[in-house]
Formats: structure tokens, C-alpha cells, sequence
């Protein structure tokens, strides 16, 4: 199936690369949830990133995920308590800081990260081999092109033209 659209064919289409990302980014995520489901995982792929970070990092704390993913604390808060809702994550005592609270994988998150990190580890390869196919390392283009974007914006980019 193609995803070529009106913007995709247009003269101006270079101008919407961020669809087209956004198009890609929505097609792994909802083959992500795909191959998570297959795996009897019970998460959703958007919150893979948290569970592997408490996982390797436990216990921590919502602000530690969202510091650490470079995420917005609401989008880290929202995830922690799908995450309790699904018996991923348990709030623990802060031995430190009594007023605290911190985040530790229950008895089935810590199953639940045995498979996802064997799943990732075959996805890791299944993108190599996309990779290969399209001729591109898309994480190092993506990383290098947000990289690019924060020395020179696109407005400043366009003002040099």
C-alpha cells in the first residue's frame, strides 16, 4: 500500500516532511503495538521507553523518567499511572524522603520486561534489515537531522537562502 497523498506528489512537498515522519512514526507505533500484543505484552508501545528506563533505573521517580526520555512531565505522569492501572508499576517509599514516592516494576513488570527486552532485541535486528533494504540508517538520519535543526533552526536556514 502506498501513502503517497496530495502533499506527497505536490511541487511544495518537500516543505512537509514533518507529515510524513509524523505517517511513519504513527505506522511503527501501531506495528509496535502489533508485535507487543503478539508477544503478550499488555502495555502499549508509547510507553515502552518508560517501562525499560524504571526497569534498568528502579526505583525512580516520574520526574527521573520524564528527565531522562526528555519528556513533558504530564506525557511521564499520564504513562506512569497507565502503567499502575496495568499492574506494570507500583508507587513505593522514598527510604530518603518519606513525602516521596517512587516507581518499581510489580512482580509482572518484571516479566513483562524479560520479553519486551528479548522483542526489542529482534526488532532492533528486523530494522537493521529495513535499514539495509532503504539504504539508510533512519535513527542515525533522524538523530543527525534533529541534531542539525537545534545549531539552525529552519527560519534561520530560510533567511540564508
Amino acid at each position: 500500500m502506498s501513502d503517497v497523498n496530495f502533499i506527497d506528489g505536490h511541487r511544495l512537498g518537500a516543505a512537509f516532511v514533518a507529515n510524513q515522519v509524523r505517517r511513519l512514526v504513527d505506522l511503527i507505533g501501531e506495528q509496535g503495538n502489533d508485535m507487543l500484543e503478539a508477544a503478550g505484552i499488555t502495555f502499549p508501545s508509547r510507553t515502552v521507553s518508560t517501562v525499560l528506563f524504571v526497569g534498568e533505573h528502579q526505583p525512580a521517580s516520574t520526574a527521573d523518567i520524564a528527565r531522562a526520555l526528555e519528556q513533558p512531565h504530564q506525557v511521564a505522569t499520564q504513562r506512569v499511572d497507565l502503567l499502575i492501572q496495568l499492574g506494570i508499576f507500583e508507587r513505593v517509599d522514598d527510604p530518603d524522603d518519606g513525602r516521596r514516592k517512587l516507581l518499581c516494576l510489580t512482580s509482572e513488570g518484571s516479566d513483562q520486561l524479560k520479553v519486551l527486552t528479548e522483542r526489542l532485541e529482534k526488532a532492533g535486528h528486523a530494522f537493521d534489515a529495513l535499514f539495509a533494504e532503504i539504504g539508510c540508517d533512519l535513527a542515525d538520519v533522524t538523530r543527525r537531522a534533529t541534531d542539525a535543526l537545534h545549531k539552525a533552526p529552519l527560519l534561520a536556514r530560510m533567511k540564508a537562502l
